[in-house]
């Protein structure tokens, strides 16, 4: 097969190692690890018919249909409990011969489950190549035996396991790449540190000392120790409040407390909420759903989370992480010739979980008017019946005319007795137009004989003339209004 060239090939060492193997394994100088120690088989139930099997995680190639066929001889010996290797990191290696780590395939309680196998013995076979019958074999072609399961790798001693088994559970750093299963240069970071645990001591590692001492020396050997026979805790509790609920919109405090440092931790919560690390935490970090704690020894640090939720209802936190432990490695070798492969068992390691939650009351709801679609009903129009309208004659009330007679006032007429002086009287000035003179009387005028006619018309004249007065007076009040007939 071509190699791409847009694939990156960052790191020098893992071809200088790749090429240390081959001329080491070609040597006759090789010192070969003693045969190890089997592990017991699983029980099986039933054997799986022929399959094609997954990739392993972040393969960056597409392996041939030979490499993934799972059937005859293999197939034996995948139902045998075993696991049967298919292909390695890198599409460079032949069937033969292929990079380090190797992608395996094991039945883990009826599920076919792909993991990476990595190489624990720096100058060994690793005895992952097929034949054209899908044959297990050597670098030289040699037909071997299965890959079956085992104890773990008889030169390591409980150290160095519990920092492979450290390493293959958790990333770590060589030169800035961080090492995992998840690519081809993060594989490489992973391999190269497991062998500067495995073969730090060994001749062919030499010129690879330095950069071991580097990333993964003697200080942070003993802190991946140290907390690998730790007593692993995880606990989450309620802060805040630590009684009672909040409101819809108000932050609830959650405290993590665990000593599995620089180790990912899922942490998740509800629905509906946001999760951050708050308060004093320089030492966490929090990046999607892993959690992340710097630090080292026995004693667990406190990490606070805040939740926080728009709407009412109970909400969670969880926490949840699998203890690093030796025994969460799958051992397995082909032979004494062979590498000693250590894999992740990604299936059987049982997680510690922790969780805790928090009510938030509901907000008042507003129930919203239900407007009820009116029903049009088509108008019916009828014709308007035009009635002539009668003119309506506006009652105006009669107020009386009483006409205006100007008041002639009454000028009394006193007789002129001969010789006796005549009384200025005052004249009143009308304040209407003058009067016309008062008609003189008619027929004979009396004679006063001895002065009895004069008295009795004076005697009617005062009367007349007191009644004159009378009305002038009466006029001048306004007391009086004389209405004229018309004729």
């Amino acid at each position: 097969m071509t190699v791409s060239g847009s694939r990156r090939r960052p790191l020098v060492l893992r071809l200088s190692l790749t090429a240390a193997i081959a001329a080491t394994v070609a040597g006759s100088s090789v010192a070969f690890a003693s045969p190890a120690v089997s592990a017991p088989m699983p029980v099986r139930t039933a054997a799986a018919p022929a399959f094609t099997a997954g990739l392993c995680e972040g393969t960056e190639y597409t392996p041939s249909e030979q490499m993934l066929d799972i059937s005859g001889i293999r197939l034996d010996h995948y139902n045998d409990g075993n696991i049967v290797p298919m292909y390695g990191t890198t599409d460079r290696g032949t069937s033969a011969a292929v990079d380090a780590p190797v992608c395996g395939v094991r039945d883990v309680d009826g599920i076919a489950k792909s993991e990476w196998m990595y190489c624990t013995d720096f100058d060994l076979d690793p005895c992952a190549g097929v034949d054209e019958n899908g044959l297990p074999v050597d670098k030289h072609n040699d037909e071997m035996g299965a890959t079956v399961p085992s104890s773990g790798n008889p030169d390591l001693s409980a150290d160095d396991l519990a920092v492979i088994s450290w390493l293959l559970q958790n990333p770590a750093k060589l030169d800035g790449v961080v090492s995992g299963n998840g690519s081809e240069d993060a594989r490489s970071a992973r391999q190269t540190l497991v062998w500067c645990v495995s073969d730090y001591d060994n001749p062919l590692m030499a010129d690879f000392k330095s950069l071991c001492d580097r990333n993964i020396g003697d200080d942070e050997r003993a802190r991946i120790v140290e907390i690998m026979n730790v007593t692993q805790t995880l606990d989450l509790v309620r802060k805040t409040p630590a009684t009672g609920t909040l409101k819809a919109g108000e932050t609830a405090v959650f405290t993590l407390n665990t000593n599995m440092y620089r180790k990912p931790i899922n942490v998740q919560s509800s629905a509906g909420t946001e999760l951050t690390v708050c308060g004093d935490n320089a030492k966490a970090t929090l990046s999607a759903n892993q959690l992340t704690v710097d630090g080292r020894g026995d004693a667990p640090t406190a990490v606070d989370l805040c939740l926080t939720a728009a709407d009412g209802g109970d909400y969670s936190v969880t926490a949840s992480v699998i203890p690093d432990s030796v025994e969460n490695l799958h051992w397995n070798t082909a032979g004494a010739q062979c590498q000693v492969f250590a894999s992740f068992d990604t299936v059987r390691p049982a997680s510690m979980n922790a969780s805790a939650s928090v009510g938030y009351a509901a907000a008042p709801t507003t129930t919203p008017a239900t407007t009820t679609p009116a029903t049009t009903t088509p108008a019916t129009t009828t014709p308007a019946t035009t009635t002539p309208a009668t003119p309506v004659v506006p009652i105006v009330p009669i107020v009386p005319i009483v006409p205006i007679v100007p008041i002639v006032p009454i000028v009394p007429v006193v007789p002129v007795v001969p010789g006796a002086p005549v009384p200025s009287q005052p004249v009143a000035t009308p304040a209407a137009p003058a009067p016309s003179a008062p008609k003189p009387a008619t027929g004979p005028r009396p004679v006063a004989i001895d002065g009895g006619a004069a008295e009795q018309n004076s005697g009617r004249n005062v009367a007349v003339a007191v009644t004159g007065l009378g009305l002038v007076g009466m006029a001048a009040a306004g007391a009086v209004a004389l209405r004229r007939k018309r004729s």
